[in-house]
């Protein structure tokens, strides 16, 4: 592989979901809330709309955050059901983690958006969430960089209006998924891949 490339994909390859982890600062909490604020005003936005929003969650606000998780969970499927099959990881993947980073869309923007340009109404929801995969790949690339573990979890829908308040967001943004990090305690197995030839086609004419 040419050399370029190489430095190009080295860090994309490093990524991986990190199911362990310890409450550890492998780098200055500064240097996160920095790579927050850059990815934040670095990544491009449809319409130059920056409509994602993150909150940052640490020490006490990053336990409170995935006890609430917890106290959703078993409102929803029973506390037995709960430590048969999901304690552990809120426990040792997440809350076990450092600090979480949370990702919110404000649909205000996406409405407004939807209203002054009829014509592409239907696209500015898909386009918002195309927006939010490339901040979150951005910020998973950048700890990955600062030597932290992470993964992205999807505990919406449950009951996304007590997120919201504990955090203090205002209530019309969308919750859209939580990244824990911390230090990493594990080695990921290498899943297996589609075959290229299913995943890319090329074109000379």
């Amino acid at each position: 592989m040419n050399r370029n490339i190489e430095q190009a994909t080295e860090v994309a390859l490093k990524r991986r979901s990190h199911y362990a982890l310890s409450a550890e600062w492998v780098a200055p909490q500064e240097d996160v809330e920095t790579l927050l604020k850059s990815v934040l005003r670095s990544v491009p936005t449809h319409f130059n709309s920056q409509s994602v929003r993150m909150v940052l969650l640490t020490d006490d606000a990053h336990r409170r955050h995935w006890e609430l998780i917890e106290q959703i969970l078993i409102s929803q499927i029973g506390e037995e059901q709960y430590n048969k099959s999901t304690r552990a990881k809120i426990h040792n993947s997440f809350m076990s983690g450092v600090g979480t980073v949370l990702y919110f869309e404000e649909s205000s923007i996406t409405k407004g958006l939807s209203e002054q340009m009829p014509l592409y109404a239907d696209n500015f929801a898909k386009w918002a969430h195309q927006v939010q995969g490339s901040h979150q790949w951005a910020v998973w690339i950048g700890l990955t960089e600062l030597g932290f573990g992470a993964s992205l979890q999807h505990y919406t829908g449950m009951n996304d209006t007590a997120i919201k308040e504990q955090v203090g967001v205002p209530a019309e943004w969308e919750f859209i998924a939580h990244m824990p990090f911390g230090k990493a305690l594990d080695d990921p197995e290498v899943k297996p891949k589609t075959s290229m030839g299913e995943l890319l086609k090329v074109l000379n004419r």
